[in-house]
């Protein structure tokens, strides 16, 4: 039976697997099916709307055209539901990075099922040594690991039906009615997360039938009110999954799936496949469920009920994935969709775990087969799967039957040579470059966690450090996230874009590589269009803006930032408005003869060490088109003349030479210039001008009366330290 020391306990077991979760956590995205539900959130944040026109360039790979035209995605409402909070409130700080705020969602999600597991299992009667390793081995020595990292439906799937079950036992034990509303939320988070785990409804249904003719047997005018409670909140669910697909695609039974997304699959070769193939077989990627699989006999003995639950969820998870075209879920570590089921198969782990506290030997074999487990998890958290399924694709081909089949090609064999630092696909050493107080802060959240547990394992514990304890995970979880904070061209050119944009405009995103850097990082309310160029943007808007790489056609405003270029489009009449610039206007107006008006000069930094870089931005406005083509130049100098950084190019990297500017035109470019490594420490000098590289001539600066100024402006100072 439960009891109040339990929850101290789930407490410090939530905590303990989140900051495992979060010191392997790696914040990208792994899989176009994350992008799809993400994409729906991030329509839904920024603009109340549905629709995945972020995506539009994947056309029909991970969503369908609706009767409006526009793209929707075809997965579930549960996961774009549950990562909204965590995204808005990334939108609210361009600290943040949303996407890699929104990926703790489903490390939340796990960890909450390895409390559950621990919960249910101490209502099951099993000691708090046993539930808890119990809960460990779910939560670590399975694929719920990796996918704790990732942004998949299964885990949260997962969670509700575990905590379905969960509050079944305690309606059971206490025949409370809030319990029913909880097992019934659950499921229909569940239905939510993925309308497939119908197939499992009927029976815990069944379940609740069991519990209810112990309780009150054949006097069936009791059940009444225990059935519809907890079918109310299904039925909401379901309610609330037709009116998601008549949004969408205007019929509550229309989900959007494809004619060949069908089941295809000879049903044993599917089984086989799921369950004991080298590439995707669910026991190789979980050992320690061969366990569970021995030690279900025992728990069916003592819990009847619950372990034919158990298995139900099990199997049917099985049957149903085995024969569907992709069973194998495409791009993913091991049989994804297999996840949802993993807090049921480990429950009877715990009759192996009891009996291995009476034996030695046992115990051993136990604890090596569990570091195994553990071992494999490692394996798919230290490096991204892609880059095995990339090169082993390119070798094959897509999705090749050897790379499920065939021993040598299994990725548990092959993964093991990604494993060098370059490959690390952990935020705190992503690259090969560790950023030690990202790793010491989730090693510390690790170790003070465990520490609670220990405590609240030994009746150490005080009730005010649980709530110390889920701050300090706040804490650590922000501080983590603002050492991965966005950084680069495509990050800084959406916050300046965020910053210039007005409500009426739209952003056409031309780069499909740059998707999740641009999402990360973009904090505007924007309708964001992943389409070619602006002529591929379906709707009317009043100005649009091009995020790529530079559109050739003339524009209102051009800004570079790195690699990155926005161009603003709008009607001839409504020019671009200089005070919308993201840094103050100069308080003098200088120009460059009667080609460009300096706006604005934008310095970062008002130090630098010598070897580092120093970057400022420009801003022009063109006074009459040019017929010569001008290189800009930008210079550290030493008030005696010495530079000791300096950089020349033509505008926009080439993209938008002189020649192509207009008149009342806006430029903007950033410039990063390295400064000398043996650059002596002192203040220097920032100036900047134009000159013709084919005569060497400079275009000479004026003041506003016409008044020359020299060859060239400073523009600011800098103390090199």
């Amino acid at each position: 039976m439960s009891s109040h020391r339990d929850r101290p306990i789930a407490l410090s077991l939530f905590a303990l697997l989140f900051s495992v979760y979060l010191l392997t956590f790696s914040g990208v995205y792994h899989s176009s099916d994350e992008m799809s539900m993400l994409a729906v959130t991030d329509s839904l944040a920024r603009r109340g709307a549905w629709d995945i026109e972020l995506l539009r360039w994947m056309g029909e790979q991970q969503g369908s055209f609706g009767p409006d035209g526009y793209l929707y995605s075809r997965k579930g409402i549960g996961m774009t539901l549950a990562a909204l909070p965590h995204y808005w409130l990334a939108l609210q700080s361009q600290s943040l990075g949303n996407v890699q705020v929104a990926m703790l969602t489903n490390g939340l999600a796990t960890a909450l099922t390895g409390a559950l597991v621990y919960l249910l299992l101490r209502r099951l009667h099993y000691n708090s040594t046993v539930s808890i390793l119990a809960a460990l081995a779910f939560g670590l020595g399975t694929m719920a690991w990796p996918y704790a990292r990732y942004l998949f439906s299964e885990s949260l799937a997962g969670l509700g039906l575990m905590l379905s079950f969960y509050f079944l036992v305690r309606f059971r034990d206490e025949q409370d009615r809030a319990s029913l509303l909880w097992a019934g939320a659950g499921l229909g988070i569940a239905l939510l997360a993925r309308l497939n785990n119908a197939i499992v409804a009927p029976f815990l249904g069944l379940l609740l039938l069991v519990y209810l003719y112990r309780q009150h047997g054949q006097n069936w005018k009791r059940w009444i009110g225990p059935v519809v409670l907890y079918g109310l909140l299904v039925l909401l669910a379901l309610a609330i999954v037709g009116w998601y697909n008549w949004l969408r695609f205007g019929s509550a039974l229309t989900t959007g799936y494809l004619p060949e997304e069908r089941f295809a699959t000879p049903f044993f070769e599917g089984l086989y496949g799921l369950t004991l193939s080298p590439g995707k077989g669910f026991f190789w990627y979980s050992p320690i469920l061969f366990v569970a699989l021995v030690a279900w006999p025992a728990f069916l003995r003592r819990h009847r009920a619950e372990a034919l639950l158990a298995a139900a969820v099990v199997v049917g998870n099985m049957a149903f994935y085995a024969p569907w075209y992709l069973w194998w879920a495409g791009h993913a570590w091991g049989p994804r969709f297999l996840v949802t089921m993993l807090p049921f198969a480990a429950l009877s782990l715990a009759p192996a775990l009891e009996a291995a506290s009476r034996r030695r030997g046992l115990a051993l074999a136990l604890g090596a087969l569990a570091l195994l487990s553990a071992a494999v998890q490692l394996l798919g958290v230290a490096v991204d799967f892609n880059l095995y399924l990339e090169d082993i694709h390119a070798e094959l081909g897509l999705y090749h039957p050897a790379t499920l089949f065939t021993l040598t090609y299994s990725p548990l064999l092959r993964q093991i040579a990604y494993l060098r630092p370059e490959n690390w696909d952990i935020a705190w050493a992503r690259g090969g470059t560790l950023d030690w107080i990202g790793l010491l802060t989730g090693l510390g959240l690790v170790l003070v966690s465990g520490l609670a547990l220990w405590g609240a394992w030994r009746k150490q514990s005080r009730g005010w450090l649980a709530g110390g304890l889920l701050v300090l995970l706040v804490a650590g979880a922000i501080v983590s996230l603002l050492r991965y904070a966005p950084g680069g061209d495509v990050p800084q050119a959406a916050y300046a874009l965020a910053s210039m944009e007005r409500t009426g405009e739209a952003v056409a995103l031309t780069e499909p590589l740059w998707t999740e850097s641009f999402q990360n990082a973009y904090d505007g309310r924007l309708w964001v269009w992943g389409v070619p160029s602006i002529e591929d943007v379906a709707t009317e808007h009043d100005a649009i803006w091009s995020a790529g790489q530079g559109d050739p056609d003339p524009a209102t405003a051009r800004f570079q930032v790195g690699e990155m270029r926005l161009d603003y489009f709008t009607a001839p009449e409504r020019p671009f408005d200089a005070s919308r610039l993201p840094v103050a206007l100069s308080a003098e107006r200088v120009r460059l003869d009667d080609a460009a008006e300096l706006l604005a000069v934008q310095t970062g930094d008002d130090r630098v060490a010598p070897g580092e870089t120093l970057s400022l931005a420009l801003y022009w406005r063109a006074l009459a088109p040019m017929d010569t083509s001008y290189t800009v130049f930008v210079q550290v100098i030493e008030k005696g003349g010495g530079k000791v950084a300096q950089t020349d190019r033509l505008p926009c990297g080439g993209g938008c030479p002189t020649t192509t500017w207009r008149a009342g035109e806006l430029i903007g470019e950033r410039y990063d210039l390295p400064v000398d490594v043996d650059a002596a420490p002192g203040q220097y000098e920032i100036i900047c001008g134009m000159y013709d590289l084919a005569s060497g001539e400079n275009l000479p600066w004026l003041d506003a009366q016409g008044d020359p100024l020299g060859s060239y402006l400073v523009v600011g100072t800098v103390d090199v330290q």
